[in-house]
């Protein structure tokens, strides 16, 4: 008995003329299909809610009618989602669309709250995603809106954007999506311009990855977010001074101080240095005249005492209040936290470092030293800083914060 592995068979193919016959038929339907694409991921589908999440992205022109439909369909709760901006960012007041997008609103007249939720610099991809783990934060926060929402979105991003909120929330939410129309290109005919084609084109793609291909775990993108967000805060605040002080419009330097700068120094953020501290009021302080490097002697209190723990030594600091602050709108809220430790005249400032934080509102506090910022005087000596007090020395090395000032 013979095995074989193969045997001949008779088939049909088509001729030449069928062929011809057949790639036509086959251009025709796929002609034929392409508006339904774009119907597809243009997705409108709004559920019962009187809560609304808007992508922060969404163009300036769809505002408008983002708040006409807002306040008619009567919503209560707004979340604004956000990511960094990647231009220009330290030249602008926003760090986050979401803040523009914001600023945009209230330009066009909305006064209601706004919740932001924007993902962090740190999280490159996966961005709706993310913006919808933080969105379900700020809503799991409030019980009272209940379990349903809507998401106010732009164009063929909005079917994509339900299904991550999807994936997001899980089967606990009722989610609608309402997606403004793109004017950028005619939507029917999305691929007879560039924007259209590369758009729904790009759209299709990152739909059926999203679908079929993408797995978030979400324990690992909460991480990420938290420690994003907390980078965030001092790299921004540290390139916003280097703008403000090179800025001859805002900058408290000469222009010949400027022109000789050569940049802040800082320590690698860490976040060892965020530490939770005590804080216990002193009731009985009087105010007094804080010794500076000049004749002025600005009036000050001890507000209270800030009692935590690094490297297992338990440390205690000062905080102080500004008594021509204390109505002060922009100022009242602030302490005044002025510290030395083992790094000064070594990799810091000589004269120590400042701290300034906000008012407790009970015994708990937290110190992050990787705010701590030198005095002016550590720039110039002509200007005017506060002595920091004895009692205010740390028997430590702090390795965080601000360095010593290279002229």
């Amino acid at each position: 008995m013979k095995i074989r592995i193969i045997k001949k068979t008779h088939c049909y193919r088509p001729t030449f003329l069928g062929l011809i016959i057949f790639i036509i038929l086959l251009l025709i339907v796929f002609r034929l299909s392409l508006p339904w694409f774009h119907t597809f991921l243009h997705k409108e589908k709004p559920v019962e809610s009187k809560n609304m999440v808007l992508e922060g992205w969404v163009s300036t022109y769809a505002l408008p009618d983002f708040i006409n439909f807002y306040k008619e369909n009567g919503y209560k709760n707004l979340i604004v989602t956000g990511i960094p901006m990647t231009q220009y960012e330290y030249a602008s007041d926003y760090n986050y669309t979401s803040q523009a997008t914001i600023q945009a609103l209230k330009h066009y007249g909305f006064t209601d709250t706004i919740y932001e939720a924007a993902i962090p610099q740190n999280v490159y991809q996966d961005r709706t995603y993310s913006t919808a783990i933080i969105a379900k934060s700020i809503i799991d926060q409030h019980p009272d809106w209940g379990n349903s929402f809507n998401i106010y979105s732009m164009g063929v991003h909005s079917r994509r954007t339900l299904l991550l909120f999807e994936k997001a929330f899980g089967k606990k939410y009722n989610i609608g999506i309402i997606s403004h129309s793109d004017r950028t290109y005619i939507g029917n005919m999305w691929w007879r311009s560039s924007v259209g084609f590369r758009t729904v084109s790009n759209e299709i793609l990152a739909f059926f990855y999203a679908k079929f291909v993408f797995t978030p775990k979400k324990t690992e993108y909460l991480n990420r977010i938290e420690e994003g967000l907390f980078f965030d805060k001092h790299r921004i605040a540290r390139a916003k001074k280097e703008f403000e002080f090179t800025d001859t419009l805002k900058s408290p330097f000469t222009k010949e101080e400027i022109l000789h700068h050569k940049g802040f120094n800082y320590f690698d953020i860490d976040e060892k240095y965020k530490l939770a501290a005590k804080f216990t009021v002193d009731t009985s302080s009087l105010p007094f005249e804080m010794p500076t490097t000049t004749e002025r002697k600005p009036v000050y209190r001890i507000y209270g005492y800030l009692d935590f723990t690094l490297k297992d030594t338990l440390l205690r600091l000062t905080a102080y209040q500004n008594m021509d602050y204390i109505n002060n709108s922009e100022y009242g809220n602030y302490l005044f936290v002025p510290f030395t430790d083992l790094t000064n005249g070594i990799s810091t400032y000589g004269g120590g470092r400042y701290l300034d934080i906000d008012i407790p509102k009970n015994d708990k506090c937290e110190l992050d030293f990787n705010s701590a910022y030198n005095p002016y005087c550590a720039y110039s000596k002509r200007w005017s800083c506060p002595l920091v007090p004895f009692e205010n020395h740390l028997n430590i090395s702090l390795l965080a914060g601000e360095k010593k000032y290279k002229k």
